[in-house]
């Protein structure tokens, strides 16, 4: 089976369930420090995992992780990748609950340090590797590069790009009335990170 670096995969699980087949050893001790109700676990699952959720699980924030520096092999990072400054005009309803966006910082700025924290902490846990998921947003009309962010956020904590999967997705329709000003964002991208 031939993986693919850009690809439609149907839900993040099938993204996980190729980015395990490359990076995932059976042996591993896997950190989900975002494990909430997403479906990055529910095709393949890590033998040793363990998990952290700050509002469905056990009350730990990924920017402060309880665990002793380098005594994982593998942190997932799937933190709130949009920042939501008009959360009441969102045109999905329940968004910010089901995507752990409850305490996402509402501008830009805020939400790349809100990342880059977290970042940290992923690579002080980790003995190698850190996934971790993103996408570039428009916000207020401006485009907001995060994937560059976050390469260079992670370089500033000694993480390297090892891989990159561009996870294409047929976008939601433009909300009536509004005038197209950008392209509609129809991929998020995850980082394989190495420490």
């Amino acid at each position: 089976m031939t993986i693919l670096a850009a690809n439609n995969w149907a839900t993040n699980a099938e993204l996980i369930e190729d980015v395990a087949r490359l990076y995932i050893d059976d042996a591993a001790l896997v950190l989900d420090v975002t494990y909430g109700l997403g479906k990055w676990w529910t095709r393949y699952h890590p033998r040793c995992l363990l998990a952290h959720d700050l509002f469905t699980l056990d009350g730990v924030d990924f920017r402060k992780l309880p665990e002793a520096d380098a005594t994982v092999d593998i942190v997932a990072f799937d933190p709130p990748y949009v920042s939501m400054g008009g959360r009441a005009t969102s045109t999905i309803p329940g968004m910010t609950g089901r995507y752990g966006m409850l305490d996402a910082p509402r501008t830009p700025a805020d939400l790349r340090a809100y990342i880059a924290d977290g970042l940290a902490q992923c690579a002080r846990v980790t003995r190698g590797l850190v996934i971790v998921k993103c996408q570039d947003y428009i916000s207020s009309g401006t485009y907001q590069p995060a994937t560059n962010w976050v390469i260079e956020d992670a370089a500033t904590v000694g993480l390297d790009i090892l891989d990159r999967f561009e996870h294409v997705t047929r976008p939601r329709p433009q909300p009536p009335g509004r005038r197209q000003v950008h392209a509609r964002r129809n991929l998020s991208t995850l980082f394989v990170l190495e420490k």
